[in-house]
């Protein structure tokens, strides 16, 4: 507030500067003094509004000061909030990348928006990477795409190409993903590879198979064996006693023959069935596969007939000794080998090759034989590893099923698939 400690003084017309006069400018009005009452009501109101200001401006400080403390406070609280959120979506992708099993969730679109580690390293061998990838191109046909049109799926599997070009089996299911307001905004898929599990089943499944047909094809072959050897007892006399130009004698002959073709199969037959066990030895892996080549070459130098095939070592294994029944193992990579010539040489190829690499995978031994052969068509492979199957004129369809359990009680597994180089390739794994 404004205050006057002085008198007013109001001005005399003494106290104007004087002008010059002019005749022919009209007289100046004198001025007439203000009212006294006046002026104090003009400052009264001056100090009034002042005073009215002054408070407005206390007030609004208050309320300004009041605002920024709520506004510090709600500021630390969001700073709480948004640190929780943190350490929430921190935890939950801590928790998905350590799931085993791959997670995906796709939008309206079919478009990825989330992936997990699982999930990025199943599907590395079909998407590299996952996120943003469309899923429609990637499986058309995926069960988890009909979730979007409202159609509901159970469980299903995906049949992909793994990091290695190998196929693997997912087992896989989907469910629908909904926002706040129950609308379908997307759906998410878990899988898991279960390859190795579908592997074992089929293991139990035909060892179980195997076990019932040895029994039954033990009772038969010694019923079978003991009429044979009469029967070529007698027509071996035959032979002996008709003169080499008789009809009679060739027809012992074939008699002969095809007995002594039944007592291959019959023995073949027995030793399948009989129980077998290993005699682990030292053995370096790939002396095993250089001893087979060698064996191999070695009968293809009494064939001259035959058409060469080119045979490979790529030893990775190194030199060091591995417990191993050497013999065993020796006779299924040469029975794997000689499969392997003999389908290479029945295209009638004169650039036949036959590839052995030998290599070490974890706690694994592996031998692969590729060759450039037909190869093994899709839906035979599961049944060549089955006891008297065999696409050869004059096989007994028993070798590879001995070579598999063979593997087996090496505690690894035989498979086939296709070979890179256009034909076959065999896997062997022991352990």
């Amino acid at each position: 507030m404004i205050r006057n400690s002085n008198t007013l003084r109001i001005p005399t017309p003494s106290d104007l500067p004087h002008l010059p006069t002019s005749p022919n400018l009209p007289p100046v009005p004198e001025p007439q003094p203000p009212k006294l009452a006046e002026i104090e009501a003009a400052l009264r109101l001056f100090d009034e509004t002042t005073a009215a200001l002054s408070a407005r401006i206390n007030r609004l400080e208050q309320v300004l000061v009041q605002k920024q403390q709520e506004l510090v406070a709600t500021n630390h609280k969001l700073s709480e909030n948004v640190e929780a959120l943190d350490r929430t979506t921190a935890w939950l992708n801590l928790v998905m990348e350590s799931v085993a099993s791959g997670v995906v969730a796709i939008d309206r679109d079919g478009i990825v928006t989330t992936c997990n580690r699982a999930a990025e390293l199943l599907l590395s061998g079909m998407v590299p990477d996952p996120v943003g990838a469309d899923w429609r191109a990637t499986f058309p046909d995926s069960p988890l795409l009909a979730l979007l049109n409202g159609i509901p799926t159970g469980a299903y599997e995906h049949h992909i190409r793994g990091r290695d070009g190998r196929p693997r089996i997912l087992s896989a299911q989907a469910n629908p993903l909904l926002g706040p307001d129950g609308a379908l905004i997307g759906a998410v898929e878990v899988f898991e590879d279960v390859t190795e599990v579908r592997r074992l089943q089929e293991s139990v499944e035909r060892a179980d198979r195997l076990k019932q047909l040895g029994e039954m094809a033990a009772g038969v072959a010694h019923e079978i064996r003991n009429p044979l050897n009469g029967i070529e007892g007698f027509a071996s006399l035959l032979v002996r006693d008709l003169p080499s130009d008789d009809k009679r004698h060739t027809f012992a002959n074939h008699i002969v023959e095809g007995v002594r073709t039944l007592n291959r199969t019959v023995s073949a037959l027995l030793e399948f069935t009989n129980p077998r066990r290993i005699e682990r030895r030292p053995a370096v892996p790939g002396d095993l596969a250089r001893s087979c080549l060698e064996l191999t070459k070695a009968g293809e130098a009494v064939q001259p007939d035959e058409i060469r095939v080119a045979l490979t070592l790529h030893d990775h294994a190194g030199t060091t000794a591995v417990p191993l029944d050497g013999m065993q193992l020796k006779q299924v990579l040469l029975n794997l080998v000689q499969n392997a010539i003999q389908a290479v040489q029945g295209t009638g190829r004169t650039n036949g090759q036959v590839v052995i690499t030998v290599s070490r995978e974890a706690d694994h031994l592996i031998y692969t034989i590729d060759d450039n052969g037909p190869g093994v068509p899709k839906d035979e492979r599961q049944r060549i590893f089955t006891p008297f199957f065999t696409t050869k004129d004059h096989g007994t369809g028993l070798g590879l099923a001995i070579a598999h359990t063979i593997a087996a009680l090496h505690g690894g597994s035989l498979s086939v698939e296709d070979a890179p180089i256009g034909g076959a390739r065999f896997i062997l794994r022991v352990r």
